[in-house]
Formats: C-alpha cells, sequence, structure tokens
C-alpha cells in the first residue's frame, strides 16, 4: 500500500518567527513585510538589493531602510554588510537596548534646551541632528497625537504615505530641532511650491531653518518671502545671462544677485553689458568679476546704457589727455638735453 499525500502550496514552507508578529506588524508597513518575507523564503542564498526589488516590486531605494528596522527590531543581525538571524540572547540584548535608548530620550524642550547652553534668544543651533531610529519613531508615533496629525496633514500635502524614515524625520524636525507643527507644514508646502516636494529637502530646508532662529509663523513668512525674492532675482539673472538649466544657485550667488537687483537696482540689459564684458575679458562667465563691473558702475553712479555711454567716453578723453601729456613731456626732456648739448 503507498500513501501519497498532496500538501500543495503547504508542501514548501519556511519558518518566520513569532516576534514579528507579536512586536513588529503593529508598526511595520507592507514594504518592510515583503523584504523580510522573500529574504526568509530565500534564506541560504546571497541575495542583492536589486534581486528583492525585482521579485518583490519594491523600489531598491528602500530595501536597506527596511532591513534596517527588522535589524532594530532584533529579528535580524547585521555584520559588514551581511544579515543572519538574531538569537533569543541577541534579540533580547537588542530589546534591552532599544528600552534604555526611549526611556534616555530627553524630554526637555527647545527653551530648557537653548538655556542649558548659554543661549538668551529662542534658537537652538542645529549642527548635525540625527534622526531617531525606526523602534523609537513607531512607539512615539503610537503616543504622540501631535505627531500622527503631523504625519497626516504631510502626507495630504506630499500626495504619497510617508515611510518610517520620512516620519523620523518629521519627528527630528519636530523633537531635535524645535520646530513647532505649524512651521513645518509651512516648510513643506514651500518645498512643494519650488519643486521640491521630497523628505530630503524638507529634512534639509528645516535644519537650516532651525539654524536661522525659524521657530514661529512669522519668521517662517519672512523666511519663505525673502527666499522667493532670491529666487525671482536669480531668474532675472539667469536669463539675463543666458543660462541654460544651470542647476541651484548657491548661497553665494544668491547673494549676488540680490545685491544686484534688490539693493543696486540693475536691469537686465545693464546685467548683460557686465555678462558681455566679463565673457570678453576672461573668456568664461564669473559672478565675481560681474559683482566687480557692477559695483563700479553703481559707484559712478551708472544705471543705464546712456550713462555708461558717457563713463566709457569720459574714460576715453582722459586716456587720451594722459598720452598727449607723457609724449609732451619727452619731447620738453629731449629738447632740454639738445640745449644741453649745444651749450
Amino acid at each position: 500500500m503507498s500513501i501519497n499525500i498532496n500538501l500543495g502550496a503547504w508542501s514548501s514552507v519556511f519558518a518566520v518567527p513569532s516576534k514579528i508578529v507579536d512586536e513588529g506588524l503593529k508598526f511595520s508597513d507592507g514594504v518592510k513585510l515583503k523584504v523580510l518575507l522573500y529574504v526568509l523564503r530565500n534564506a541560504g542564498k546571497n541575495l542583492t538589493d536589486s534581486d528583492i526589488s525585482a521579485a518583490t516590486g519594491v523600489n531598491v531605494t528602500d530595501i536597506p531602510e527596511a532591513l534596517d528596522y527588522w535589524v532594530n527590531m532584533g529579528v535580524l543581525f547585521k555584520s559588514n554588510g551581511e544579515f543572519t538571524p538574531v538569537q533569543q540572547e541577541e534579540s533580547q540584548s537588542a530589546n534591552d537596548n532599544s528600552v534604555k535608548e526611549i526611556k534616555s530620550e530627553p524630554k526637555q524642550s527647545v527653551e530648557e534646551i537653548a538655556k542649558d547652553v548659554g543661549e538668551t534668544k529662542q534658537k537652538f543651533v542645529v549642527t548635525k541632528p540625527q534622526k531617531p531610529d525606526y523602534v523609537f519613531t513607531a512607539q512615539r508615533l503610537a503616543v504622540d497625537e501631535d505627531l500622527k496629525i503631523l504625519v497626516g496633514e504631510a502626507q495630504s500635502a506630499l500626495g504619497k504615505v510617508l515611510s518610517n524614515s520620512d516620519i523620523a524625520t518629521l519627528l527630528m524636525l519636530k523633537d531635535t530641532c524645535g520646530l513647532p507643527l505649524d512651521v513645518i507644514m509651512m516648510l513643506i508646502q514651500y518645498c512643494i511650491s519650488i519643486g521640491k516636494s521630497n523628505m530630503r529637502s524638507v529634512e534639509n530646508i528645516g535644519i537650516k531653518w532651525a539654524d536661522d532662529g525659524v521657530f514661529s509663523v512669522e519668521a517662517a513668512d519672512a523666511k519663505i518671502r525673502q527666499a522667493n525674492i532670491s529666487n525671482q532675482n536669480y531668474s532675472i539673472v539667469k536669463t539675463a545671462f543666458g543660462l541654460n538649466n544651470p542647476g541651484s544657485p548657491t548661497a553665494k550667488q544668491l547673494e549676488f544677485c540680490n545685491r544686484w537687483i534688490t539693493e543696486w537696482k540693475f536691469s537686465s540689459e545693464m546685467l548683460r553689458e557686465a555678462y558681455e564684458r566679463c565673457v570678453d575679458t576672461k573668456g568664461v562667465m564669473r559672478f565675481s568679476y560681474i559683482d566687480g563691473i557692477l559695483k563700479r558702475w553703481h559707484n559712478a553712479g551708472v544705471m543705464n546704457l546712456n550713462d555708461l555711454a558717457e563713463l566709457d567716453s569720459d574714460k576715453k578723453k582722459k586716456s587720451g589727455t594722459q598720452k598727449r601729456k607723457t609724449s609732451y613731456n619727452i619731447d620738453e626732456i629731449k629738447k632740454i638735453d639738445t640745449l644741453d648739448f649745444i651749450d
């Protein structure tokens, strides 16, 4: 007698630690679960991010974050770029460390931190703020109502579901940098308006705002208005110079543009004239050299092409007079020498 039991799909199974369901499921998303299940299914194989992406449909750039999440959850262990299962002892240790990190998280307000470092104004200077890890972010999201509201509004504004890393960025801007919720939302809306609707731009500009002490709606509004003026000035200069797709301007270039247009009030035709003279002289376009040209014109009261023509004409006249004086002096010297020789 032969017995053949057809288990169908159940004939090929693999182990999934209960910890994933008990602790990791609540705060993980579909991306993280897809990556983990595929890795567990192909245990023992050397997988690349491209392999995982092709099999799961997950973007390659999201895979490292997903794996790191399970490392922080104590499911996987990472060493020298390789992932291995965490033993029971290691898993418990990882959990203990996570709890300690959460408990040791400072609860000071921005004002208290500023006071500790001797600040007299409400300005929390941020150098290299560190984003919270995945576990701490998930824990905070579960209990912090303000963070939940911020995440919901940010997702609506950006039109996408935020990843754990994106939420960690918002938490960093809120807690570490000290930006109020309404200021963070103004920041996100501003980034969208300038075509930089990604969390990397939100993070970088947000840190800069914190460095500059933008901790109120009024300060944020002033910052945005100044940034819009700077961008408009750069656009005028870019058009006058005929620059196509020059990339993002540097802070120094924006400073030049603001001075030329907002402070010195030069028109597009004067900017173009300065540009052409720079290229004719140097062979390349240099903001610093153009700034020197425009500075001389500004100091001389030159505001249009007619003023410039008069200035150039005066220079030529002075130059011609100087040459004649030089020639006359040489003739006089020769005459004196001749008389001396005759005597």
